[in-house]
């Protein structure tokens, strides 16, 4: 585990190719940056960290971005099955009286603006299928719209 001061810089050390740097690897919305500071060209392992550092912190500087914490949230994951950001399928199973039990439900899913994780549950059983996945699709939108606003 890398301290906060390392943090996108690794340690290269291959005696077999004779390289001996440091890399910083900066991704921020798709784009990848790599940079390598050789031992050599820097003047040694220290001075090569020292480069590598600034390096870092530049290209950290250069990708911030006010919208990007909204566009995280609205990114669709490749594990998305449902279609619809922040809205997914769940089957709960449990034993109830010796028997087997699902429980079907449509959640809406968010990181509010505290960065704590929020949840809103519609139970199958209680809407029917299409009710229940059109309520947590509302419930995401206006959960969204009340943290851009």
């Amino acid at each position: 585990m890398s301290s906060p001061t390392r943090r996108h810089i690794h340690r290269i050390d291959n005696e077999t190719n004779r390289t001996h740097c440091w890399k910083v690897q900066v991704q921020h919305r798709n784009r990848v940056v790599i940079h390598h500071f050789s031992d050599g060209r820097y003047g040694g392992k220290r001075k090569a960290l020292t480069a590598a550092i600034a390096c870092r912190n530049e290209l950290l500087e250069d990708m911030r971005d006010e919208r990007y914490a909204h566009w995280r949230r609205n990114r669709r994951r490749r594990n998305n099955t449902s279609g619809i950001v922040g809205v997914g399928r769940y089957v709960a199973r449990e034993v109830v009286g010796g028997k087997d039990v699902e429980r079907a439900s449509w959640i809406a899913f968010w990181d509010g603006a505290d960065g704590k994780r929020h949840t809103r549950k519609f139970a199958v059983n209680k809407y029917g299928e299409a009710r229940a996945k059109a309520l947590a699709c509302k419930a995401r939108r206006e959960a969204m719209a009340a943290l851009i606003a």
